[in-house]
Formats: C-alpha cells, sequence, structure tokens
C-alpha cells in the first residue's frame, strides 16, 4: 500500500510489467497500451482507500488539438516527456475507467520512468476528470428550444457543426443566460443569450482570432434563421457572440456562465449520444 511518502501521484505510469501483473493490459497489447493512475493525489496514500483509478490509454502518434486540454469530456490527449527529451502521446477514454487493489503499488514498485506527465498536462488531467462530473444543466425549456429543427437539423446540431470547424482554436464556449441561467420561462419569454467563443490566443494567435470571428458570424445567422431577431425572438434571443482571447476573459466574466459542450458532434457517433448541454468550467 502507497504511504505518505509515496512516489506515486495522479497522472503516474505503471510499467509494463507491473500493468500486466494488475491484470490492465495484456503481453499482446503492451506494446500499444499504457495504465495512467487517475486517483487523486491526496487519495492515493489514504488508508480508507482500498484501490486505485486507473485510466489504460492508447499510444497515438501525435495528438490531436480537438482532444487536448479537457476539450472533449469524453476522450483525451495527452504528452508525456521520456528520458531521452522526447514526447510521447497517449489517448485516454473516460469509459475505460477502472480499478485496481492498491496492493499492486507496493514499496519496491516504481512509475514508468519513460512516461512523465508534466504539470500542464496534468491540470488537463485533472480539469479532463473534473468535467466528467460536473456538468450543471440548462432549464429544460432553453435546451428545448435548442432542439428546434430548421430544415434537416436542429440548431444544437447546426450550432455543433459550426463549432466544430474551429475547435482545435477554441478553449472554451461559453453560454451567458443572466437572471434566467436556472429560470424555466414559459412560452413567449424569450432567453436572453450572449455567446462567448474563446481562443487560445498564445497558441493560435490571429489565424485563432479570425476562426473565431468567422464561426461567431456563421452562429449568429444560425440563430436569426431559428428564432429572429432579437427584438423580435419569442424562445431564444441571441443578444451578441463574439470571439474572445483568452488572455481577455476574466474570471469575473467566467463565473457567471456555464460552457457549452457539442462533443458528441465532434466524435462523429452513430447515431449520436444525447445532447449534453453543459459542462464545468475546464
Amino acid at each position: 500500500m502507497p504511504g505518505r511518502d509515496t512516489v506515486w501521484r495522479q497522472g503516474s505510469v505503471l510499467t509494463r510489467p507491473d500493468a500486466i501483473e494488475a491484470d490492465l493490459i495484456d503481453e499482446v497489447s503492451a506494446d500499444q497500451k499504457r495504465a495512467v493512475i487517475v486517483t487523486h493525489d491526496c487519495d492515493l496514500p489514504n488508508d480508507r482507500e482500498a484501490h486505485v483509478e486507473i485510466i489504460v490509454g492508447t499510444i497515438i502518434a501525435a495528438p490531436s488539438k480537438e482532444f487536448a486540454r479537457a476539450r472533449n469530456v469524453r476522450r483525451l490527449h495527452l504528452a508525456f516527456n521520456a528520458q531521452n527529451d522526447s514526447k510521447q502521446f497517449l489517448e485516454l477514454q473516460i469509459t475505460d475507467k477502472q480499478s485496481i487493489p492498491k496492493t499492486y503499488l507496493s514499496a519496491e514498485k516504481q512509475p514508468d520512468r519513460d512516461w512523465i506527465l508534466p504539470d500542464e498536462e496534468k491540470r488537463a488531467l485533472k480539469q479532463w476528470l473534473a468535467a466528467r462530473y460536473g456538468r450543471p444543466a440548462f432549464p429544460n425549456a432553453f435546451e428545448t428550444h435548442l432542439r428546434k429543427k430548421i430544415g434537416k437539423y436542429s440548431v444544437e446540431q447546426q450550432l455543433g457543426k459550426a463549432l466544430e470547424k474551429v475547435s482545435g482554436y477554441l478553449v472554451g464556449v461559453f453560454f451567458d443566460l443572466g437572471e434566467s441561467r436556472a429560470v424555466e420561462l414559459v412560452d413567449g419569454a424569450p432567453y436572453d443569450l450572449r455567446i462567448v467563443l474563446v481562443y487560445d490566443a498564445s497558441e493560435g494567435g490571429q489565424a485563432a482570432r479570425l476562426a473565431g470571428e468567422q464561426a461567431a458570424s456563421g452562429i449568429k445567422a444560425i440563430f436569426e434563421k431559428a428564432y429572429g431577431s432579437p427584438d423580435s425572438a419569442t424562445e431564444i434571443a441571441l443578444e451578441n457572440c463574439e470571439a474572445l482571447a483568452d488572455t481577455f476573459f476574466p474570471l469575473s466574466d467566467l463565473r457567471k456562465v456555464d460552457q457549452w459542450r457539442a462533443e458528441y458532434i465532434s466524435l462523429r457517433q452513430d447515431p449520436p449520444e444525447p445532447f449534453i448541454a453543459a459542462g464545468e468550467i475546464p
């Protein structure tokens, strides 16, 4: 059992022999799989926690922006440092989480030193795990309005498709319903909505800004076609949709909004999973 001085941490990777011993992977798939600890650091040395949670990830050649930095609540791409200063990458899927007795992490065993998770990637792992269980729902009436069909596709589907094109640049998509954030409005009373597309300014630069602004224009057109102009809308009145750099999105604004996630679009499941309306702030 890990003690207070344990070297095991959230994001530690078991060596291949240890993962095989714990029946997490088999010898046939050992070259393509790695077992990652996802139990919180504080729980690893806790005697009352008899098990440790693991996700067995698949080695990939390169990460996709679509699945990096907790953008997707079901799939995550992580970059690890190897001893030779190179990078190695894993894809984790939240549905692959399982638990093993802590006895497999005995004192003589050590994490795989060829798979070291940097601090920024560990933050992404924490955010991803938290988002799975912390998605506040929007009002039912609001979600019903979002499912309104315009032609073949609903508004939510069109919105998801518009965002999918620029998802690699986005940190998050945030809905601000103001005072109606938790209110079921009666028919004829529209939800006043503000949408903020927050893009990664440091990595994306001008390309991210232009992509965000183009997506914002497309979203405005979708909402106007579906619900009319803000002054005449009876379901959702889109007051504004803007692209904003993450460096200019203050905490004071972040606390007033909810993140809208459309990951079921980007995963292209057939049939798609039920609509997931919102997610915790990543």
